[in-house]
């Protein structure tokens, strides 16, 4: 089911949590890193979703984009493995410009609108981390790898657990649900968070100024509740 851009907030209207997370893409690229070669077995599934990622046009400056993400998969069949297969096959478009955010909302749609609760996500094949995985999130969702920039912002419910380390502004404008990163998580992690939890393992950078509600830990010790 496709979501609203804009996070439900106080009284007063914010900015759109997605348009947020991507003033984060003005800042400087993330590292490339040396990958290992994934073979992906294609299948009619595969097609199908490449395409739709084909037909996807990504514009950061559309405050819709999420929605219009939404639209093109939820025709599709598929199932919790085929999301997994795809994610591995992303290597293939990384070259293509937007992919770090492209690929994010791409994939945060398929797990909303699909079938089943769990789902699995690599990204440690990928050269760059993505951003935006589990916008919206009301799934849960484990990533085998990094991921970039505003992990899951304006999630409703469900869990996220990142294994491996999460660029800035985790959990932008998060409603609910539980974000585990198992590794380090870069600065501004809960910008405008209304609800939920965030659990860091490993080492931290500056937290965000502006939170509302939510809870924080850091290695299992609550660092903010409000």
């Amino acid at each position: 089911m496709a979501e609203p851009a804009l996070a439900r907030r106080t009284e007063n209207t914010r900015v759109p949590v997605l348009a947020m997370a991507n003033r984060f893409n003005r800042y400087k690229p993330e590292t490339e890193k040396a990958v290992r070669k994934v073979e992906v077995v294609e299948d009619e599934t595969l097609r199908q979703l490449k395409k739709a990622w084909g037909t996807f046009k990504y514009d950061n400056t559309d405050p819709d984009f999420y929605n219009k993400a939404a639209n093109v998969v939820k025709k599709l069949d598929y199932s919790a493995s085929d999301v997994e297969n795809f994610s591995l096959a992303l290597a293939e478009f990384q070259d293509e410009g937007g992919f770090q955010s492209k690929a994010g909302v791409f994939l945060s749609a398929l797990t909303n609108n699909g079938k089943d609760s769990d789902y699995v996500i690599h990204t440690a094949h990928l050269e760059v981390p993505v951003n935006l995985i589990g916008c919206f999130n009301t799934k849960n969702i484990v990533v085998n790898g990094d991921v970039g920039k505003a992990v899951g912002s304006g999630m409703k419910n469900g869990t996220i657990t990142v294994n491996g380390n999460a660029g800035s502004a985790a959990g932008i404008g998060m409603l609910g649900g539980s974000i585990t990163v198992e590794g380090n998580a870069a600065d501004a992690f809960g910008w405008y968070m209304q609800g939920g939890e965030i659990h860091i393992q490993g080492e931290i950078g500056k937290i965000a100024n502006d939170i509302d509600h939510g809870k924080i830990y850091h290695k299992g010790k609550l660092i903010v509740n409000k």
